[in-house]
């Protein structure tokens, strides 16, 4: 008599495969569905200003403004430029960190010069407009300089140390402020501020300097 054979662990076997079949395809399901609502949640500018080190400034106050002259002579006020996306640098031709980040400030200038945007650089150089037209006409910058030798514009403004930017919505608030040097031409910071430039148009806005 031939002896009873089981097949109860082949069995078990069986069943142990499918559920690891099973599980995987339910872990990639899963990363599926959060893959999808991840890239479907839209960015924020909060979120931007994050991914730059930008810090948000959320405090609502008086909008700053000031009145300088810049290297070609002609009286800038800040407040004539409500309207438009203002991007604000204080440095010094003495401040290495200031250098270094220039380069990439000419290429975002050059980039978005012809947008509803603009581009403002204040030199505190004590020594005045000799030693910082001597400096941007050797590196051949072309952005935008006003001069500023008595730093009163750092009280303003609360600036503590160079560099530092300020970003300035449409509206004229002071809504981001960055210490120390950046790369300014970096994907982040590029589709901030498109993002802001894209923001609905305020009547009035003068032309860019």
């Amino acid at each position: 008599m031939f002896p009873m054979i089981y097949h109860k662990p082949l069995l078990l076997q069986g069943q142990l495969v499918t559920l690891r079949i099973l599980e995987k395809t339910f872990f990639h399901f899963l990363l599926g569905v959060f893959i999808f609502f991840y890239f479907s949640i839209p960015i924020t500018g909060d979120d931007l200003f994050l991914k730059t080190g930008i810090q948000p400034i959320k405090k609502k106050g008086k909008d700053p403004n000031f009145c300088l002259e810049g290297l070609n002579g002609r009286k800038v006020k800040l407040k004539d430029f409500k309207g438009k996306v203002i991007f604000l640098n204080f440095w010094a031709t003495w401040c290495g960190p200031c250098k270094d980040e220039m380069p990439s400030m000419e290429a975002l200038y050059q980039q978005f010069k012809e947008n509803n945007f603009v581009f403002l650089t204040i030199s505190v150089d004590y020594e005045g407009i000799k030693t910082v037209k001597n400096f941007i006409e050797k590196n051949h910058y072309t952005f935008p300089v006003l001069l500023d030798p008595k730093c009163e514009t750092l009280e303003v403004f609360k600036i503590k140390g160079i560099p530092t930017t300020i970003i300035i919505d449409k509206k004229g608030r002071m809504i981001g402020k960055a210490i120390g040097p950046r790369n300014w031409k970096n994907p982040e910071f590029i589709s901030l501020l498109k993002m802001l430039i894209e923001e609905q148009k305020v009547k009035g806005a003068s032309p860019a300097p």
